[in-house]
């Protein structure tokens, strides 16, 4: 799906890349905090820690993957590259920790819009994780 990245992949062969789904994580983090209408300082803060530790993985400046999540985050129209990739390539945990993260994302301002909810539930249903995790997952990540 980020063809920016498909060199260090292949170049990489002994170790899982990661960061895909980390950059993966970080698209959907950022479509979170902007769907209330701003972006608070606690979501970027959490956002750009997820952003660094891809950097580090790919060797890139994290201004420019930041400028790279924004630049798929702006033009999606929809998330179906992101969840078909998801479905094909994430494992039952990684998913997990890709949900989790989402909701961090939307509890780090210390207020969870309806609009946050909403979307990380239609992430969470279509990359059919049931209800009963995503709850887990919520209060985990509020705790």
């Amino acid at each position: 799906m980020f063809g920016f990245f498909k060199k260090e992949k292949k170049a990489v062969a002994s170790q899982k890349p990661s960061f895909e789904i980390e950059l993966t994580a970080a698209v959907l983090a950022y479509e979170i905090a902007r769907s209330d209408g701003e972006i608070s300082d606690e979501e970027l803060s959490l956002l750009m820690l997820e952003i660094e530790k891809i950097s580090k993985k790919v060797g890139r400046d994290k201004e420019e993957i930041f400028k790279i999540v924004e630049i798929y985050s702006n033009d999606s129209i929809s998330f179906h590259d992101f969840i078909e990739d998801i479905n094909k390539n994430y494992s039952k945990e990684e998913k997990h920790l890709l949900l989790k993260f989402m909701w961090q994302t939307a509890f780090s301002d210390g207020v969870l819009d309806v609009d946050e909810e909403r979307l990380i539930r239609r992430v969470a249903d279509l990359i059919r994780v049931k209800d009963v995790e995503v709850l887990k997952l919520k209060h985990d990540a509020k705790s």
